[in-house]
């Protein structure tokens, strides 16, 4: 059953047939439901497993994606997450099927307007893992008021250590700290920027993988 909001000409809510009616982010969208007795195919359940891949990878760093995509979905009728999924779902999977597996290296967690860093580097320290990026002292200060975004991802553990406000970019430097138990477990790791009023973000980059 469907209800016509503001008489029958109005947007529905609700399934009629094979057709499901509601509201998405304020707007009235529909899909289409369907079904077959036909055995997938290889495509088929390439597509489904690289989707779960992505999507499982993605969920656990969520909150770290809800800011580096936050600009890229204003406007639309998708949230951060589900751009961070559309965004990485083509590049980031690795392998064949059955055999899929992350990309590390072609993962984005955030897109945006804002420079990337420059010249970085990344070591580990014994409390973690120490970003460094070329800080020119020069810089605007709207460009200075930046601050970086660290991530470090435990893919044999399924953890996720991040900093979303880190140190602003004039300062060069900033100190992810690593929990004693993951210290020395392999991990990969990322960095980007986010405008001090949250409204921009850089595309981010992969700074490399640690304890392989």
């Amino acid at each position: 059953m469907a209800i016509a909001n503001n008489g029958p000409h109005g947007s529905h809510r609700g399934r009629i047939g094979n057709i499901v009616y509601y509201m998405l982010n304020g707007q009235p969208v529909s899909r289409q439901i369907g079904f077959t007795d036909k055995p997938p195919t290889v495509g088929q359940l390439t597509t489904r497993l690289s989707t779960k891949i992505c999507s499982e990878f993605l969920a656990s760093v969520k909150e770290f994606t809800q800011i580096g995509f936050a600009a890229e979905a204003e406007g639309t009728t998708a949230n951060p997450f589900n751009v961070a999924v559309k965004y990485n779902r083509k590049y980031i999977i690795k392998g064949t099927y059955p055999d899929l597996a992350i990309d590390f290296e072609k993962v984005v967690l955030s897109a945006g307007s804002l420079k990337q860093p420059e010249n970085w580097q990344v070591t580990e320290t014994a409390d973690g893992l120490q970003y460094t990026w070329e800080a020119d002292p020069q810089m605007p200060w709207s460009e200075s008021t930046d601050q970086v975004m660290m991530l470090a991802y435990f893919p044999l553990k399924g953890k996720v250590i991040y900093t979303l406000f880190g140190n602003n970019r004039l300062s060069g430097s900033d100190v992810l700290e690593i929990p004693s138990s993951l210290r020395g477990t392999s991990m990969e790791t990322y960095m980007s920027f986010v405008a001090a009023d949250r409204k921009q973000t850089a595309n981010s980059i992969y700074t490399g993988s640690f304890n392989q």
